[in-house]
């Protein structure tokens, strides 16, 4: 008799549970159907009068892309007709443009899609970039480890343009990026620079071809807090990612004799930054460490040989810290520009010290003594033994 009451109030109370369970089931409330949606896919931001910007937003026509139909618009596009649309507005801010050019499209304007922001060279010259990427860290659409660049000219001709291998110029942008061929900067990067102690950052910056209908990565910009103050070519900033410890991507080629070369890939490397205050002199030590393979004989020598190998080594390093100090002479000395790292440095070697310069870091930086040392290793010659093309007896081992 107890067994069957006690089963009686088990149902009704697991009936009631499961109902109240249900009202905590809101549904997808916030659901946001594709077909309702522009998918940004690049964005340019220029300088227009006064304090206002143009914004230039690249749009995925979803058509083109599915059915291989002509589409309408500006944009780069293929046999296919074209896969993107470009439109503009402009307005105070970013938001303000956004909220323009929402009027033109009729679909809700995406950003969780957007990899890649191009600033115009007018706009980063004047100031005020990080007034305009508050907008994406602020706004939960726009992702944090998005693209940031600076072209040398108006950013929205950038978007015009059709990529070679891609669909569009964002996408293009965003791969080249990811490669680290050169500087790679995203919104977060931009923003922990800014930030930082030494207040200096770095973006990439593109070159417009008109006449090729390009925009490669060539440069790179440096900024004061928000504001481009001058630009180095690819060499230099090679140099400068040695110093950072951001080099992922390069080669280096030594000439051990006139009119021949040896082209090497390194395989592993690190840098060290060393601060030490002494006397009252500031003072960094980079220590750096490279391993590479050899990718390319262009000589007569045997790089298999012992001999000729430490001499490979030698030019190795005497090439990396060549690169480092001119990336040294142009922009720390040139433009008294902190990207290296060295305020950090400082800050967590000799934070009591720090405190005290923190105010005028640009002052104590021109007097910063810095040092190269550079160790080089050629793990592997490569699959061949001899150079290309010459008889055993044409080949040099010493």
């Amino acid at each position: 008799m107890n067994l069957f009451l006690s089963q009686n109030i088990i149902k009704p109370v697991l009936i009631l549970f499961f109902l109240s369970a249900s009202f905590l089931l809101t549904g997808c409330w916030d659901r946001k159907e594709v077909n309702d949606m522009a998918l940004v896919l690049g964005a340019a931001i220029d300088k227009e009068k006064g304090k206002n910007i143009r914004l230039t937003l690249q749009i995925l026509i979803p058509r083109a892309v599915g059915g291989g139909q002509q589409g309408a618009g500006g944009g780069g596009g293929s046999g296919g007709g074209s896969k993107v649309l470009v439109r503009s507005a402009i307005g105070e801010n970013i938001a303000d443009a956004a909220s323009k050019l929402q009027t033109k499209i009729t679909r809700k304007i995406f950003w969780g899609h957007c990899k890649t922001y191009i600033f115009g060279n007018k706009l980063a010259k004047a100031g005020g970039i990080h007034k305009q990427i508050d907008f994406f860290l602020r706004h939960p659409e726009p992702r944090e480890r998005a693209y940031l660049f600076v072209s040398d000219k108006e950013a929205a001709d950038i978007l015009k343009f059709q990529p070679s291998l891609e669909l569009y110029m964002g996408e293009g942008l965003r791969k080249l990026s990811e490669m680290h061929i050169g500087m790679s900067t995203t919104v977060k990067d931009f923003e922990q620079m800014v930030t930082g102690d030494s207040g200096a950052a770095l973006l990439p910056l593109i070159k417009v071809l008109k006449e090729k209908k390009s925009a490669p990565i060539t440069e790179t910009a440096i900024f004061k807090k928000d504001k481009m103050i001058g630009q180095i070519n690819t060499k230099v900033t090679r140099g400068l990612l040695w110093l950072r410890n951001d080099i992922q991507v390069t080669s280096i080629t030594v000439n051990p004799k006139k009119g021949e070369s040896i082209s090497l890939d390194p395989i592993r490397q690190t840098t060290k930054l060393l601060p030490t205050i002494e006397n009252g002199k500031w003072k960094i030590l980079a220590k750096v460490t490279s391993e590479g393979t050899i990718v390319q004989n262009g000589s007569h020598l045997d790089v298999m040989s012992p001999n000729i190998t430490k001499k490979l080594e030698k030019e190795m390093a005497k090439e990396i810290k060549q690169r480092m100090n001119l990336s040294l002479k142009q922009v720390k000395k040139g433009m008294n520009a902190d990207v290296f790292g060295f305020a950090d440095a400082f800050h967590r070697r000799y934070p009591k010290e720090w405190e005290k310069v923190k105010g005028h870091w640009d002052k104590i930086l021109p007097q910063v003594d810095v040092k190269i040392a550079v160790k080089t290793r050629v793990r592997r010659p490569g699959l061949s033994t001899t150079p290309a093309g010459l008889k055993e007896k044409e080949v040099e081992k010493k």
